[in-house]
């Protein structure tokens, strides 16, 4: 399933390249807030849905602190049955990644960990460059003038019997990561857009050459391109799945809404995803601009619209899910923040 160390990477980042000072701040602690206006180099990274981290550490004259908000409910990856196409990771659990990573973190004093999930980013405008409020679930307040969103994104589960006892296991939603284990069996592939009609058929050829295709109602496919398909012997049906006939997590068959029955033992489907409530509040109180899908934007440095505020991992698309590219962008993201503090 889809995994996401955007954090991780940014975490390696900040151990050789930055430095964070660490003030905490109560929302109710006027004399704190006050003293804040001076101290402002506390850098806040916020993950949900994936397995991710942050912090950093000092080899400079002074410190800087990094803050991990990592929320307490279960990630977006969860269900996952181990990471691949990482090397040196590949197979280990979400979970067991986390611990790895948290024990290799420990000894670093300049981390800072909070179970929290964070409920609003605002920013003060009065000071130069704006500094970020992060508030936490437990009326917890801190500042910040640094802010990385590795928040990922929710997927929403078609509501349809036998979906979810099967997700991760042989209904997938990414080949790269769950294909090999897959490989040789009848595929079939939902095809929720003209794009994924174009490219999954061929593209699931890399593990099984048994495939069939799903199709909704109101998607028309070319007789050419059906035909196709009917070369390499793969069957196109009008119809998205209404139910999973399963034995135990193991797909046997799927019925349309027409009720009619196909044999297959591997379920390609992409579910939608939305993005978290914390980003729907950052769109409406910071501006925060989205893309038509209702992914984060950003430029090459992973900074949004909003100067200061990062963003890398799943929340950044499609074309972000995986963990080599999640860890890329945050990667990328610290590099443009140490950049930054040399200028």
């Amino acid at each position: 399933m889809l995994t996401d160390s955007s954090m991780l990477e940014f975490t390696r980042w900040l151990y050789t390249h930055v430095h964070a000072e660490r003030i905490l701040i109560d929302q109710n602690d006027k004399q704190k807030k006050k003293s804040f206006r001076t101290r402002t180099n506390r850098h806040c990274h916020s993950r949900r849905w994936t397995c991710r981290f942050t912090s950093c550490t000092s080899s400079f004259s002074y410190k800087k602190k990094i803050i991990v908000f990592d929320d307490p409910e279960s990630p977006r990856n969860a269900a996952s049955h181990g990471i691949h196409n990482f090397l040196g990771l590949d197979g280990l659990l979400p979970i067991k990644i986390r611990e790895i990573a948290w024990e290799q973190l420990d000894k670093y004093d300049s981390v800072e960990f909070r179970n929290r999930n964070i409920v609003y980013v605002n920013k003060e405008e009065e000071y130069e460059d704006g500094i970020f409020v992060i508030t936490d679930d437990n009326e917890t307040s801190i500042k910040a003038k640094k802010v990385v969103l590795a928040v990922g994104c929710r997927d929403v589960y078609p509501d349809i019997p036998g979906f979810i006892e099967c997700w991760a296991d042989t209904i997938i939603s990414c080949p790269f990561c769950d294909g090999y284990e897959n490989r040789d069996r009848v595929w079939g592939i939902v095809a929720n857009s003209k794009k994924e009609l174009s490219w999954f058929p061929k593209m699931a050829q890399n593990w099984t050459s048994k495939i069939k295709v799903f199709i909704p109602p109101n998607i028309d496919i070319e007789p050419s391109y059906q035909k196709e398909l009917s070369k390499l012997d793969i069957p196109v049906y009008k119809g998205i799945p209404a139910k999973v006939n399963l034995t135990n997590t193991k797909v046997g068959s799927i019925s349309l809404e027409s009720g009619e029955t196909i044999k297959i033992d591997t379920l390609w489907w992409i579910p939608p995803v939305k993005p978290s409530k914390l980003i729907q509040r950052l769109v409406e109180n910071l501006n925060l601009e989205l893309d038509e899908q209702s992914n984060i934007k950003t430029d090459e440095r992973q900074e949004t619209n909003v100067k200061g505020l990062f963003a890398a991992g799943d929340i950044q698309g499609w074309g972000s899910i995986g963990a080599l590219t999640a860890a890329y962008q945050g990667g990328m993201a610290a590099v443009s923040m140490v950049h930054e503090w040399y200028d």
